[in-house]
């Protein structure tokens, strides 16, 4: 005869499923797309923050970054601490005697992001949070005689809402370089503050600052397979 144990742990582990379902909140985001081109979402802009002056692409390299309203930072939604976990890999080069294009490719691993409960999105909870999971950032890069004069990022990245099954994805297909330490940044007004890099609760020193524009932020309804409720009948069975 099987021991009774794996019963009671298969029932236990169906009580603290229903337990946190009871426990995750109430007031979902709502469910949809949401872009700067209706003004249903802010555009932003962010910092990159490097060990050094010049020092792009380097692995711990963080990104932090905001939604502007053309006076205060974060009003909307904000992107904390997404990191580089490899080398930037090249994926075209156009440039030829100095000048033309290159574009790359850059992942990055970790972050949060906040979404505040006054956006479009909003059903009743004050703010909401959400982890990501994934973090991909296509750079293009313009060269006229050997010098850097322009870099536009292309951005993507998806993740779940906390306390809820609602998955996330932004896609922000115009980051645009305005400036880097050891100058101040093209265009008047704060920037997100560096950070680390490598370690999101340490001050930072140098990075390069970007203006976000052209956002669609989608908001997906349960994302998560979805747990089926067992019956008594069927966890004595597993275990007869």
């Amino acid at each position: 005869m099987r021991s009774a144990t794996p019963f009671l742990a298969a029932l236990t582990a169906s009580v603290l499923l229903a337990s946190a379902a009871m426990a995750a909140g109430s007031n979902p985001p709502l469910v949809g797309t949401y872009k700067t081109l209706s003004a249903t979402i802010l555009p932003g802009r962010a910092t990159e923050s490097f060990p050094c002056d010049g020092c792009e692409g380097q692995i711990g390299n963080m990104i932090n970054s905001a939604s502007w309203d053309g006076t205060t930072l974060g009003t909307n939604w904000s992107l904390s601490c997404p990191q580089i976990v490899a080398p930037p890999i090249m994926t075209f080069n156009g440039v030829v005697g100095g000048t033309g294009q290159q574009i790359w490719q850059t992942t990055y691993s970790g972050g949060t992001l906040t979404l505040a409960g006054s956006g479009a999105w909003g059903t009743g909870d004050p703010s909401y949070t959400g982890s990501v999971s994934s973090f991909t950032v296509i750079t293009t890069k313009q060269y006229v005689g050997g010098v850097l004069v322009g870099a536009v990022a292309n951005i993507n990245f998806t993740g779940t809402i906390d306390g809820y099954d609602n998955c996330f994805t932004m896609a922000i297909s115009n980051a645009e370089l305005v400036g880097a330490t050891p100058g101040a940044p093209a265009e008047p007004g704060p920037f997100p503050a560096f950070v680390g890099p490598g370690n999101c609760s340490l001050t930072g020193s140098h990075g390069s600052y970007q203006d976000v524009h052209d956002i669609t932020f989608s908001i997906i309804g349960t994302c998560s397979v979805p747990t089926r409720a067992t019956t008594w009948g069927e966890l004595k069975s597993i275990y007869r």
